[in-house]
């Protein structure tokens, strides 16, 4: 007995956009010395949600603590610096530089405002952690019911 299976033309389509998307991405990038310092680059970033607070989480190897800006409005976060190129290197012979130099910009809309009076940034071994507590306001509450 044979099986028989749906087709479904346009998720291969969307997957073949996908690989078409990256392959030109790929290429690009290998033939462009440049593309890192004129497009910027995009560290790795988790973004987690707690009870009372959202953890970010970015890895930024590389980088001096001076050199990382962090902005705080109502419920908008905004990560940002540069990551320099060493000005030390003498020979410019490279088979392979996939290393991202130059300006990064990332920024977040949280779905309720946080206090930035009281955020927390650490930067330890690359990774940066950024504490956002929520807002008062923004905070669940439990409300008593009264007797009439």
């Amino acid at each position: 007995m044979a099986n028989i299976i749906r087709r479904r033309p346009v998720n291969n389509l969307l997957g073949l956009r996908d690989e078409m998307d990256r392959f030109l991405s790929d290429t690009f990038r290998m033939f462009d010395d440049d593309y890192g310092a004129r497009l910027g680059w995009q560290p790795a970033v988790d973004l987690e949600e707690t009870e009372d607070a959202f953890v970010v989480t970015a890895e930024l190897p590389g980088m001096k603590k001076d050199d990382i800006k962090i902005n705080i409005a109502e419920n908008k976060v905004m990560i940002s610096g540069e990551l320099l190129e060493e000005q030390d290197v003498q020979e410019k012979n490279y088979y392979v530089k996939e290393r991202a130099r130059g300006r990064f910009s990332r920024g977040f809309t949280l779905p309720t405002p946080v206090s930035s009076a009281e955020a927390e940034a650490t930067y330890k071994e690359g990774i940066l952690k950024l504490k956002l507590p929520k807002a008062e306001e923004a905070k669940p509450k439990e409300i008593a019911i009264k007797d009439e």
